[in-house]
């Protein structure tokens, strides 16, 4: 498992409080669900998570150890999606030239990451030309290139129409049997209830529930966590 603490973490903006105070400290065994209104902080949770922005207030660490010096070992991906000018193999392979691995090592690690995510047969190709459901299983690739421990997920599928969510969902569910974990924000309570090892709810800027997913979905203890998942 890994070790995610949020000790009074606050963030805001041009004066306004966006998110906390959290307290807040989770064991990730498999695949934690980030789930809450639009505009409740599901993303700014996510980024503070990885250290893309800092809280005003507040420590968050990993297994004991501060999220900015520890994000080597986090994959993450954005809701929207973010394609370099460069081929699809040339895409998935910056992480890993990033981190000095020798070419030999890269095209090995390149063969087992296009084949993962069906894309062997368009590895030369730019990834520009790519659909949404296929820029979107290199953007997974791409996160899983360098061995993380955890992949961090931002709405994933939320563009990508029912076929490419499938295929998107096929891919997660055969990473995660490896023993990758994940934390992902989604907006789809259906597919929450499919993955969801563990639930965060995000309301307000504060998490207003944690709990197992089959305790959350039949028995949210909170009002507003009984409204979402009934839709209303």
């Amino acid at each position: 498992m890994i070790n995610l603490n949020y000790k009074s973490v606050s963030f805001s903006q041009n004066g306004t409080n966006l998110l906390g105070p959290i307290d807040l400290e989770i064991n990730l065994r498999g695949i934690t669900n980030v789930l809450g209104y639009n505009g409740a902080g599901k993303s700014l949770f996510l980024e503070l998570c990885h250290a893309l922005i800092m809280p005003q207030s507040g420590q968050i660490r990993w297994d004991g150890q501060p999220a900015n010096t520890t994000r080597d070992s986090r994959g993450y991906i954005f809701q929207h999606r973010i394609t370099l000018r460069r081929s699809v193999k040339n895409n998935i392979a910056l992480p890993m030239q990033a981190a000095g691995w020798t070419k030999n090592i890269i095209n090995k690690r390149l063969d087992e990451l296009l084949y993962m995510a069906k894309l062997t047969s368009k590895a030369n190709e730019p990834a520009s030309t790519l659909s949404g459901g296929e820029a979107q299983r290199m953007a997974l690739v791409r996160a899983l290139a360098t061995y993380p421990k955890l992949v961090i997920m931002d709405e994933p599928t939320s563009s990508l129409d029912p076929n490419a969510t499938t295929e998107f969902e096929k891919l997660i569910k055969k990473i995660a049997s490896s023993g990758v974990k994940f934390l992902w924000a989604t907006h789809n309570v259906t597919q929450a209830k499919q993955f969801a090892d563990d639930v965060i709810f995000i309301a307000s800027g504060k998490v207003a529930e944690y709990s197992p997913g089959d305790i959350f979905f039949i028995a949210p203890k909170t009002l507003i966590a009984q409204q979402y998942i009934k839709g209303l």
